[in-house]
């Protein structure tokens, strides 16, 4: 079984936090937020109300379309920030709030990468469930 999303907004990382005191962490990133909820936003249309969520291995394969910088430092690559496996942190955990998987402990192989967007920023996401 397999399903794949097409996801508009700002690929956001997941996994650095900052210490804003009492004890408290939060993310670092600001636009973590929004990039969730777009993840969850498209999984739900995407997927319906009747969705039973994936419980088994999955193999997930993302590409992770970035906004292009006036300069880069790799010219055709995007081989700076923000870090793929932080994208992938997001990624996996937006998948499980949206009820389309049950916990991306699941995923058990990851095929990702970054380019520069081509026209807007976002993300191309197949889910492949891996039966035994």
């Amino acid at each position: 079984m397999t399903f794949t999303l097409t996801i508009n907004g700002t690929p956001a990382p997941q996994g650095s936090k900052r210490h804003v005191g009492h004890g408290r962490l939060i993310e670092m990133s600001k636009k973590l937020p929004a990039w969730r909820q777009a993840i969850i936003a498209q999984t739900k249309t995407t997927l319906g109300p009747d969705w039973d969520p994936y419980d088994g291995p999955l193999h997930v394969i993302a590409t992770f379309h970035l906004p292009e910088p006036k300069k880069s430092r790799f010219g055709t690559h995007p081989a700076g920030l923000p870090d793929l496996d932080k994208l992938l942190r997001a990624l996996g955990d937006g998948l499980t709030q949206a009820g389309a998987i049950t916990d991306d402990a699941r995923i058990i192989r990851w095929s990702a990468r970054k380019e520069w967007a081509a026209d807007k920023p976002g993300a191309t996401v197949t889910v492949h469930q891996i039966g035994d």
